[in-house]
């Protein structure tokens, strides 16, 4: 079992990812963790904190610098095992100037608040193989004098259960501006994505993935490209070893 997870990883990251990697030089690390809390069978709230950083000017260390902070709230209602919704009542983020070129990085934060609403959808394609679609509105509102908006997100991805410890997934998420921007900007970023899942028990679990980001800022017109390495974390309190 363990041979085929690499050899899958193997081919995954070779055939389709390392070009890009190569081919770009901007790269940011993603941590997050998440204290899950089951209030009944059907309902869990989430509490996240997230980091990321990212390289400064001119440098290869995706340590370098600080790109993000953020601490988010999530409810969550289970309607079956297929069917999920959420909302996120509360969201602050520290957003960092992505950095282009030198000096970027003595840029002041921005501070955001957000709220989400989401549904998640999943089918069962094959016997462990899943496609898993979850579709998402936020509304995304700014300190200082930038513009608040409303962004539409839909993330489109397949899932192979290897079994109740392990899965692989990989997908694609598209985030569209629907109000408070230009013609110009209504398309905000891409994310393809890669995800590797470890359970280690009822109780904690890792996820482990790749990011491939192009994305177009406010100020500008042509995009940019991102490379994003991720890792997160989620303990799940009090969780019935019978649900």
């Amino acid at each position: 079992m363990k041979s085929k997870i690499n050899a899958i990883l193997t081919v995954l990251l070779v055939t389709f990812f390392a070009p890009k990697i190569v081919a770009q030089d901007h790269t940011n690390s993603w941590f997050r963790t998440t204290l899950s809390i089951p209030i009944t069978e059907k309902i869990k709230t989430d509490i996240e904190l997230q980091h990321r950083r990212q390289n400064d000017f001119e440098s290869n260390n995706l340590f370098d610098k600080n790109l993000m902070y953020t601490f988010r709230t999530w409810i969550y209602y289970k309607q079956n095992k297929d069917v999920i919704y959420g909302i996120s009542p509360f969201a602050y983020f520290s957003n960092y100037k992505s950095i282009q070129k030198e000096g970027d990085a003595d840029a002041k934060p921005i501070n955001e608040y957000r709220f989400t609403a989401s549904v998640e959808l999943q089918h069962e394609l094959a016997t462990k193989f899943y496609v898993v679609d979850r579709t998402a509105i936020e509304y995304r509102a700014f300190e200082g004098s930038i513009e608040n908006t409303t962004r539409l997100r839909n993330k489109l991805a397949f899932r192979y259960d290897f079994n109740p410890k392990y899965n692989l997934a990989i997908g694609d998420e598209i985030l569209i501006n629907s109000t408070g921007t230009d013609a110009q900007h209504i398309f905000d970023h891409n994310r393809l994505f890669t995800n590797f899942c470890y359970k280690v028990s009822n109780k904690v679990k890792f996820d482990i993935g790749y990011i491939y980001i192009s994305r177009l800022t406010k100020n500008n017109t042509d995009l940019m490209e991102e490379n994003n390495f991720y890792l997160n974390f989620t303990y799940i309190l009090n969780k019935n070893p019978h649900s």
